[in-house]
C-alpha cells in the first residue's frame, strides 16, 4: 500500500466495534500496513462517508438492516463495504477482519 487506506467499522452503537477497532488496527500495525481503523455508531456513518475519505465500511452483523439504508449512498460514493461475520464479531478477531478489509481495498 503506497498511501493510508481508511476503514470504517460500525455497529447499532458502536460500543462492540470500537473493541474490535483495536484488535484490528493492532493486526494492521504488527504487519506494517498503513491503515487507519476506526468505529462509529451506524446512525452517523452516511455523514462519515460523506465528510471523509473511506476506502472500506465494515458492518456489525448486528447492524445488517444498514446496508438497505446505506447502499444507494455506498455506490455513490464507491465504497466497499462487507457484513463482518458474527463470529469474528463475537470473538473480536482483528486479524479475520483485517483480512476482509485489505480483500475489499483490493491491496
Amino acid at each position: 500500500m503506497t498511501e493510508q487506506k481508511t476503514a470504517l467499522l460500525i455497529c447499532t452503537a458502536g460500543i462492540t466495534t470500537g473493541l474490535l477497532v483495536k484488535n484490528v488496527q493492532n493486526a494492521a500495525d504488527e504487519r506494517g500496513l498503513d491503515i487507519h481503523v476506526y468505529s462509529a455508531p451506524a446512525i452517523i456513518a452516511e455523514q462519515a462517508i460523506q465528510s471523509q475519505a473511506i476506502d472500506a465500511l465494515m458492518i456489525g452483523p448486528q447492524s445488517k438492516y444498514e446496508i438497505a439504508r446505506l447502499k444507494d449512498f455506498l455506490t455513490y460514493k464507491a465504497v466497499p463495504y462487507k457484513l463482518i461475520s458474527r463470529e469474528n464479531y463475537e470473538i473480536l478477531d482483528g486479524e479475520a477482519v483485517l483480512e476482509e478489509i485489505i480483500a475489499l481495498i483490493g491491496e
